[in-house]
């Protein structure tokens, strides 16, 4: 009966041992969302930067337009002449990212890049799909008004 009641006294420090592996456990979770958070912030979806790109170009092509008079052609505009004087490179238009459109009011019409971005900058699912491209426009599609419209696609994408 003594060597029992010694058992008992010698089992003091029991509770706080106890309690250091909840701390372990806690630690050891705490360490392994920090991994996870890391690699879904590096892996993840990427940003989506076809609006910001299609403002920037947009605002660049309207400034070199109007400042070239471009919207008051009575003659054709020759591709090279237009990239030229708006210090646009062609290998970037044509690279099936991007589109830069216009049409003045003398019925003389210029398109640079992917033609169907047309069609593609006006549909509804461009919010969803980011392989359509988002777009910026000036004026109205009309025989009598100028008209500009610029589109983006480019998007970042992961690295294989």
């Amino acid at each position: 009966m003594i060597w029992i009641k010694k058992m008992n006294l010698n089992r003091n420090g029991e509770i706080g041992t106890g309690m250091l592996y909840f701390v372990f456990f806690f630690m050891l979770a705490l360490i392994l969302a920090g991994i996870y958070g890391g690699l879904i912030a590096f892996f993840g979806k990427g940003y989506d930067y076809r609006r910001t790109e299609s403002n920037d170009l947009f605002d660049s092509v309207k400034e070199c337009v109007v400042a070239n008079k471009f919207f008051d052609s009575k003659e054709e505009i020759p591709k090279d002449t237009f990239l030229e004087k708006c210090k646009l490179e062609l290998k970037t238009l044509e690279d099936g990212e991007h589109l830069v459109y216009f049409k003045n009011r003398n019925g003389v019409e210029l398109s640079v890049g992917v033609s169907d971005f047309k069609n593609r900058c006006f549909l509804n699912i461009k919010d969803r799909a980011r392989a359509f491209p988002k777009c910026k426009t000036y004026g109205e599609d009309l025989d009598k008004k100028d008209y500009l419209l610029v589109g983006s696609s480019q998007n970042s994408r992961r690295v294989a």
